[in-house]
């Protein structure tokens, strides 16, 4: 929606306390080449591939474990309770912490972020689905839309097997040095196939690997009763007819009653398809980690589907889900998560003790009341709302720091290079993260220090991009997408765009692109700020398919470049192309044209125009009118109209920060908490109304409440120059100093100011560390800071550190540019004392 627009925007607060920037922020943008087009080699790759570096011994066997959708503020209680204990013993025994995603928050990207340490824009897969151009047919995004290597040609050119299960965009299976099972098992055999049946090409490699382990797979119609009873609340004759639903698709849809009850997503039969599915997953997990590979890595998925269908009856019960669904799955993602535990147990102990374990979730799962309120975890292009950024990350085992919780931040980019250092290989300078030396046990660190290389995609054997040379998987490629629609990840057929419309983005398999994978990449780029990529996304994505949404996107990459113009015109062609766009998007429009070149009076003509449409839309007038008020001068009104229009919808985050700057923080404060409550009950998301409320509050002496909003702002968006500086300064003021130099250090390498310097320089010196502070206070008069508060800084530390020389010539210095200063000549006089005669 637009409004999330306004959450992200920067914001000038007058008078706010704890050190908000005086200005907005826009950083520097890049213009980069457009994306190779699927299917391609990477842009740094060669086709001369030269000697891979050898790996290093290191006795390390990693098992990896993802878990779709897990996250700690689940796990832990269960843990506390004795459900998880495999997990349970793996933390105990080593290494936790929160592992931050991204933007767009969509499995294929995540997951195949975690095996290549880059980003989609580099990688390639951006959607959960492409267009077969052959025949006009979605199919499933596949392992031809990569364009670098991931972690099993990597190491497999370093002469290391490997075997990954079920990873996301890993069909058709590569061919690899050890196992590559694709993504597409556990739709394939979820239903009995008949004797004989060759299985599709492409599914397994080797090829011969799926008929080794298919006798010790199951499909739905070996599910018991008791094992389902154990996750769903229902009675025996509910589980036959969702077992006849999931083994005889054909028959249930065979009449209307049949394909309204596929249109409604019906919970049971998905859940027999996901506990099918995850024991396949262990099977071959454990199956695969007994034969001691280097490194084996399974992916379950059954976390983020349970959560996506049952997440709002979890208790407490929502208003969303009706007294009968809470009855009978209250239980179920706690239930599943138990069960999932006890798979995991299934390959730990076919890996053995001797094996190093890490566990990642590319996510984490609103939960509790974070649970969005006004919309279903299956709402069709809206479940990504449900989903939190912080994933989990475990490291057990050989190699791995005992009994610890990281504190530094810790992304889905550094899972790959931590991979490759464990197993001795080098860490490619391309990729995004970094070695987590602090989740590495430090006598491991020592004896094998971090080795690097430029690029992989020169190293080794050139990437061979996966082809099926017999029958393809379209009926487990069909299943899987079916999931997708039941969890809302994707909409109908009738919804689809055209492909293959952008003149070569389409790639040599014959599979093409769709309108949301470019705008996934625009969601990417926005986020990092890079406009003009963005820009580019939404031009193709709108080349497929006209949406509202493209528009609105394509308006706010205009303007991040400055290009006022061009952000007033995407969205009046969003207004004529498309019927959709959200009345909001008005309120965007008189904004820019307001800071255009026709001001007020363009704003009036907007508003005139778009009328009818914004007056659907309570307290949206009330919001316009107050801007075109307050660029006229009359602020008490323009306060008016912004209060009418917060009663009306609390979450117009412009409308809040206009009357937050027009009221200052005394009565502005009063008249904003109850709104802003309001909106973040509703949304607790809206990093801006955090950091709002923190001033709020530490303005009222509440420092402790007002810490808390800071820190969930700078969560939130932990990128933000604003919210790194507010929370630095709010640690500051509680004399939390090592928190506080922690938090300055990461606020200046966001956007440095001599203000942000001089504080870092202050909290350095109380920690006794002179040197450092001196570098904060020389810092600050670099960026421009003529005042007496950095020269007596500097000459204090230097004083600190016995350069008593050095610090009298700072002070004669500040005293020849502000002679009456007390401070400095009270400072002379007890230097020139310690200098001697």
């Amino acid at each position: 929606m637009i409004r999330k627009f306004f959450t992200r925007r920067p914001l000038l607060l007058a008078g706010l306390v704890l050190g908000l920037l005086a200005s907005a922020f826009l950083m520097a943008t890049r213009r980069g080449a457009p994306p190779d087009a699927p299917g391609t080699p990477g842009r740094h790759g060669s086709r001369e591939g030269r000697a891979m570096p050898a790996p290093e011994a290191t006795g390390v066997r990693l098992v990896l474990i993802g878990l779709d959708g897990a996250d700690w503020e689940i796990l832990d209680p269960l843990m506390r309770q004795g459900r998880l204990p495999n997990l349970a013993r793996l933390v105990a025994a080593g290494t936790r912490a929160d592992l931050r995603s991204y933007d767009p928050m969509i499995s294929p990207l995540l997951w195949t972020t975690m095996v290549t340490g880059v980003g989609p824009d580099v990688h390639g897969v951006a959607d959960f689905q492409a267009i077969d151009e052959a025949t006009g047919r979605r199919i499933p995004i596949t392992s031809r839309f990569r364009k670098v290597k991931a972690l099993w040609n990597i190491l497999g050119d370093a002469g290391l097997d490997s075997a990954f299960v079920a990873w996301w965009a890993s069909y058709p299976a590569e061919k690899v040095r050890g196992y590559q099972v694709s993504n597409l098992v556990a739709f394939e055999t979820v239903r009995p196939k008949p004797p004989g049946a060759p299985p599709p090409s492409g599914i397994t490699y080797p090829p011969a690997y799926f008929a080794e382990i298919s006798p010790r797979l199951i499909s739905a119609a070996d599910l018991t009763y008791e094992e389902v009873r154990g996750i769903l609340r229902i009675d025996r004759g509910e589980f036959e007819k969702a077992r006849r639903e999931v083994l005889e698709p054909a028959a249930a849809d065979a009449d209307e009653e049949g394909r309204n009850r596929k249109t409604a997503q019906l919970p049971v039969p998905l859940a027999l398809s996901i506990l099918t599915g995850s024991r396949n997953y262990a099977t071959i997990g454990a199956d695969l980690a007994r034969r001691r590979l280097p490194l084996t890595a399974v992916y379950f998925e059954g976390i983020d589907m349970m959560g996506h269908r049952f997440q709002h009856c979890m208790p407490p019960r929502m208003a969303i889900c009706p007294g009968a669904d809470f009855a009978r799955y209250k239980d179920a993602v706690t239930a599943f998560y138990a069960r999932q535990d006890a798979l995991i147990g299934e390959i730990l102990e076919a890996a053995g003790p001797d094996a190093t374990v890490m566990v990642v979730s590319d996510h984490g799962f609103r939960t509790g009341a974070a649970r969005p309120r006004d919309r279903l975890p299956f709402t069709t292009q809206q479940p990504v709302e449900w989903h939190r950024e912080e994933g989990i990350l475990a490291l057990a085992g050989p190699g791995a720091r005992p009994s610890s919780k990281l504190a530094t931040r810790t992304t889905l980019f550094d899972v790959a290079p931590t991979i490759l250092y464990l197993l001795g290989m080098p860490v490619s300078r391309e990729m995004t993260g970094h070695v987590l030396l602090e989740a590495i046990d430090p006598a491991f660190v020592r004896s094998h220090p971090v080795r690097t290389v430029a690029s992989y995609e020169s190293l080794g054997a050139p990437r061979e991009v996966a082809v099926a040379d017999g029958p393809a998987a379209d009926e487990a490629g069909e299943e899987l997408l079916e999931s997708l629609r039941a969890l809302g990840y994707i909409g109908n057929d009738d919804a689809n765009s055209t492909a293959g419309q952008d003149g070569g983005a389409a790639p040599a398999s014959g599979a093409g692109t769709q309108v949301f994978y470019h705008r996934n990449l625009a969601t990417y780029f926005l986020k990092r700020k890079d406009y003009s990529r963005a820009a580019e996304q939404l031009l193709l994505a709108n080349e497929r398919q006209k949406l509202p949404k493209n528009y609105q996107m394509l308006s706010e990459a205009y303007l991040g470049m400055g290009q006022t113009d061009e952000a007033i015109a995407a969205l009046e062609e969003g207004f004529r192309a498309t019927g959709g766009m959200d009345p909001e998007a008005v309120l965007w429009l008189v904004q820019v044209r307001l800071s255009g070149a026709g001001g007020g009076d363009a704003a009036r003509v907007e508003a005139s125009r778009h009328a009818s449409r914004t007056a659907t839309r309570p307290g949206l007038d009330d919001a316009i009118a107050g801007l075109i008020l307050e660029e006229r001068g009359d602020a008490p009104a323009a306060a008016r109209r912004y209060r009418r229009s917060l009663e009306a919808d609390p979450l117009r985050v412009v409308v809040a920060q206009r009357l937050f700057a027009l009221l200052g923080p005394e009565s502005g404060g009063a008249l904003l908490e109850p709104a802003l409550r309001r909106a973040l009950a509703k949304d607790p998301r809206i990093d801006e109304y955090h950091s709002m409320l923190g001033a709020i509050l530490a303005r009222r002496g509440k420092t402790g409440e007002a810490l808390e909003e800071f820190q969930e702002a700078a969560r939130l968006d932990p990128d933000n120059p604003r919210f790194a500086a507010n929370l630095a300064s709010m640690l500051a003021r509680l004399e939390r100093w090592n928190d506080a130099a922690t938090a300055f250090e990461r606020a200046i390498s966001l956007a440095p100011s001599a203000s942000l310097s001089l504080q870092a320089g202050s909290v350095f010196r109380r920690l006794g560390r002179p040197e450092r502070a001196l570098g904060e206070f020389e810092r600050a008069r670099a960026l421009g800071d003529a005042g007496v508060a950095p020269i007596l800084g500097a000459a204090l530390a230097r004083s600190e550190m016995r350069q008593i020389p050095e610090a009298l010539a700072l002070v004669r210095e500040g005293l020849a540019r502000h002679p009456d200063d007390r401070s400095l000549r009270s400072l002379y006089e007890d230097l020139q004392r310690r200098a001697g005669p």
